[in-house]
C-alpha cells in the first residue's frame, strides 16, 4: 500500500564514496551551482527525480509508479521489495540502506457515490487542521503527517493516466496517509528501504493508516431524532446541530477563519473553546450514522485487514 517514497543516501553509504558515480544511470541531467548547496546534478530514473550532491543522493518520486505502469494501484509488501531491488539495480546503489525521508500509505476505495459526497460526514480530527479544497480534495494537516482524500478517477483523467478496464467508470476514492518528515522520530526507529518490506513494520504502518481514519470525527445523517428532545433548549440545540451537520465540518472551519481574520477574540483559547463546542454539537445524538460513513469504514477496515 505504498505510493510516494523519498530516499536519502549519505555518501558514506555509497560503495565508492562518490555520489556522482550514479550519473551514468540517469537521464535528462541538468547541472547547477549554488552558494548554499555547491555543485549538484539532477536527473531522472524512471519516475524518480534524483538529485546528486556532494553529501549524498536524494530520490523523490512514487515507488509505485516506478515499478508499476501507474500509481492507481499501490505496492504490496512483496512488490515493495521487488521495486527497491529494481531501483537498486538501476542506480547500482543499494537502496535497502537508504534513509526514508517521506512515505505515503494509500489505496483506492471503489465507492457507490462520487468521493466528494463522503466528505460532509468526515468531521474534525484532534491536533489536525481540516481543509477542504474546491477541487474536491480533503486534507487533514499537521507539520509531520497529512491525511488526504480525493477522487483518483478525476485526477487520473486530468493527467491522462489510463484507468484499468476493471475500474473504468467506477467512483474511486483515494485515502492517503503521508508521513512527511522526521520519519525516524515518528516511528521511533531507523527507517530504511529494507524496513518498508519488513513484515512487522509493513502491517504496523497499515494499521496506523486505518487508525488515523478512525480518529476522525464521523458526522451523522440528516434525519431528525426527536426522542431525546424534552425542553425548548434541547430542541433549539437539536435544530442547530442538524443544520451544522447538513452543512458539514467546512462551515465551522470557515466561520472560525472569519472570526480569526477579524480578530474578534483576544485569546487563542477562545477560538479553541468555540471550535470544541461546535464540534460537540456537530457530532451530537441528533441523527444516525450515515450509510456513506458505514460504507467507508467497512472498506477501510477490509483494505487494512486483507493487505498483503
Amino acid at each position: 500500500m505504498y505510493d510516494t517514497v523519498n530516499f536519502w543516501i549519505d555518501r558514506v553509504n555509497i560503495s565508492g564514496g562518490d555520489p556522482f558515480e550514479v550519473l551514468p544511470c540517469l537521464s535528462e541531467i541538468t547541472e547547477r551551482n549554488s552558494d548554499k548547496k555547491g555543485y549538484s546534478c539532477t536527473g531522472k530514473a524512471g519516475d524518480y527525480t534524483v538529485t546528486v550532491l556532494e553529501k549524498g543522493i536524494f530520490l523523490q518520486g512514487s515507488l509505485a509508479k516506478y515499478f508499476l505502469p501507474t500509481n492507481i494501484h499501490t505496492l504490496t509488501r512483496s512488490a515493495t521489495q521487488q521495486a527497491i531491488e529494481k531501483l537498486s539495480d538501476h542506480l547500482h546503489t543499494d537502496i535497502n540502506i537508504a534513509k526514508i525521508i517521506r512515505v505515503d500509505v494509500s489505496t483506492i476505495i471503489p465507492t457507490k457515490l462520487p468521493p466528494a459526497n463522503y466528505y460532509a460526514y468526515l468531521g474534525s480530527k484532534v491536533h489536525f487542521n481540516r481543509k477542504q479544497l474546491t477541487n474536491g480534495t480533503l486534507y487533514y494537516n499537521t507539520c509531520q503527517k497529512r491525511l488526504v482524500f480525493y477522487d483518483k478517477a478525476d485526477e487520473s483523467s486530468a493527467k491522462g493516466t489510463e484507468i484499468p478496464a476493471i475500474l473504468a467508470g467506477s467512483n474511486l476514492l483515494r485515502y492517503e496517509l503521508r508521513f512527511l518528515n522526521r520519519i525516524n522520530r515518528q516511528f521511533k526507529m531507523d527507517v530504511t528501504g529494507k524496513t518498508l518490506y519488513d513484515e512487522d513494520f509493513y502491517y504496523s504502518i497499515i494499521k496506523q493508516w486505518r487508525n488515523e481514519f478512525e480518529k476522525i470525527q464521523k458526522l451523522k445523517s440528516d434525519n431528525f431524532m426527536t426522542d431525546d428532545i424534552t425542553t425548548l433548549k434541547v430542541a433549539k440545540e437539536a435544530l442547530f446541530a442538524h443544520l451544522l451537520q447538513k452543512e458539514g465540518q467546512s462551515i465551522i472551519d470557515e466561520f472560525l477563519n472569519e472570526l480569526k481574520a477579524a480578530n474578534k477574540f483576544n485569546s487563542r483559547s477562545d477560538y479553541t473553546k468555540l471550535k470544541a463546542d461546535l464540534n460537540r454539537l456537530i457530532v451530537s445524538k441528533n441523527g444516525n450514522k450515515s450509510e456513506l460513513i458505514k460504507e467507508l469504514e467497512t472498506a477501510i477496515y477490509n483494505a487494512s485487514n486483507y493487505a498483503r
